[in-house]
């Protein structure tokens, strides 16, 4: 590690509840380092990392901030006057966002990123398992918990491989060294910062130019928007299109055929770093899924029921999910419940939103979440807007408001229903234990 990082003994992490930033802060604490953080809310995460000793106050506050502290790594999602970074640049202290200490840890691996617009986690989570299961000891840094490191979001190894999820939020990729970068798809995300498709795209290739020489960048052949998306690039490329599934039989045990498409993403890394084909094949029919992605739970309430909670808040992921659990239960009647995330995002995606359910029989729609929307932003869209959009192709679309209202109705009508999916990126992950 640079020194920066490599001579910091006390790091304060403000934002540490976030899943990626959280990683790093596990990382460090596990390594002997002194580590303390702030958020807003309490969640299970953060009471997880409370367990493992590290020191959290729940609020920002100036006085969390300490002179002994010679790092402080914060999150995307804090503020500019936040009162805990105004107080660290007082004093002097070394501050870092998350990318950016990433960007630092990156510097001292062969490093192998995942990115794209969805999938990023369940591949970083497929390649890591491979990896570790080819004996390859890899370090892993992942924005969703992975059984088999024990529910951790992270894995500390002893050799010099690192697996990252890359992602391309503010441009966040563009701090990372780069020797492998797997880019699954591009679609369209995030323009509240990158503002037009053809900003979003580039960022992508800027990412293929940080791939070092003797690196490969991997893209999907049938993509449209990856097509020479490695222009300027000094690494080779590998396109993942038919032939590689002539060459592997991959079959992760997840349901979805846009799964089997991930798997070929980590078969091709294997491939490139030498692991045999048998091993390949093998580590991908054992890969069962994630944190958050389709990812089973277990009700109090309504036992029947088979509910699946997903991460899922982008169209095409919505719509892709629905049909691999329409695939894999063709005969029952299936409930989509999906909180929308961000009103600049639902505005800008009205009509892909509204035609997103195909795979379900009725959807459930809480209140948008604000997510960094400015008060025109959230002037510019509503929940109706949206529950009008999808009455256009959905017979049976019924509103909620909170997390806690949206239990109530799965309580009062939940027997209607074989399967549910509930999906989003907010608090929707807490819905199952209210039901």
């Amino acid at each position: 590690m640079t020194n920066v990082i490599k001579e910091a003994k006390q790091i304060h992490f403000i934002g540490i509840g976030g899943i990626g930033i959280s990683t790093l802060a596990q990382m460090f604490n596990e390594q002997g380092k002194s580590v303390t953080g702030s958020d807003i809310e309490d969640t299970d995460h953060v009471q997880h990392m409370i367990n493992k000793g590290i020191k959290i106050s729940i609020g920002h506050k100036a006085s969390n901030i300490h002179a002994s502290h010679d790092l402080v790594v914060y999150s995307f999602a804090i503020e500019k006057d936040n009162p805990e970074l105004l107080k660290a640049k007082e004093l002097k202290i070394p501050c870092l966002t998350y990318p950016e200490a990433l960007g630092e840890l990156t510097k001292d691996y062969y490093t192998i990123g995942i990115t794209g617009t969805h999938g990023k986690s369940t591949v970083t989570s497929m390649t890591a398992l491979l990896l570790e299961k080819a004996g390859y000891d890899p370090t892993v840094v992942v924005g969703t918990k992975i059984k088999e490191f024990d529910n951790k979001n992270y894995r500390i190894g002893k050799s010099k491989y690192l697996v990252v999820e890359a992602c391309e939020f503010r441009n966040a990729f563009l701090n990372y060294k780069l020797d492998i970068l797997a880019i699954i798809n591009i679609d369209s995300d995030h323009l509240d910062f990158f503002k037009t498709q053809e900003n979003y795209i580039k960022a992508f290739n800027d990412a293929c130019k940080r791939v070092e020489k003797t690196g490969l960048i991997i893209t999907d052949a049938d993509d449209k928007f990856s097509k020479d998306i490695e222009k300027g690039a000094k690494a080779q490329t590998f396109k993942i299109s038919n032939k590689i599934f002539k060459d592997y039989k991959l079959k992760p045990d997840v349901p979805g055929k846009f799964n089997i498409r991930n798997s070929a993403f980590a078969a091709a890394i294997g491939g490139f770093l030498g692991i045999e084909k048998e091993k390949i094949e093998k580590a991908v029919s054992q890969f069962k899924g994630s944190w958050r992605r389709m990812e089973l739970k277990e009700l109090h309430h309504l036992k029947h029921v088979k509910y699946y909670d997903d991460y899922g808040h982008l169209p095409a992921e919505i719509d892709v999910t629905l049909q691999a659990i329409r695939e894999k239960y063709p005969t029952e009647k299936i409930l989509a419940i999906f909180q929308p995330h961000q009103f600049i995002r639902i505005k800008n995606y009205l009509k892909e939103f509204g035609m997103c359910f195909g795979g379900a029989d009725d959807v459930l729609i809480p209140d948008i979440l604000r997510n960094r929307d400015t008060p025109e932003e959230m002037a510019s869209i509503t929940t109706d807007e949206l529950i009008k959009e999808i009455k256009k192709y959905k017979k049976n679309v019924f509103h909620s408001t909170d997390i806690e209202n949206t239990a109530d109705w799965l309580k009062l009508n939940g027997k209607n229903y074989g399967v549910m999916v509930a999906m989003g990126s907010g608090n929707i992950k807490k819905l199952y234990k209210l039901i």
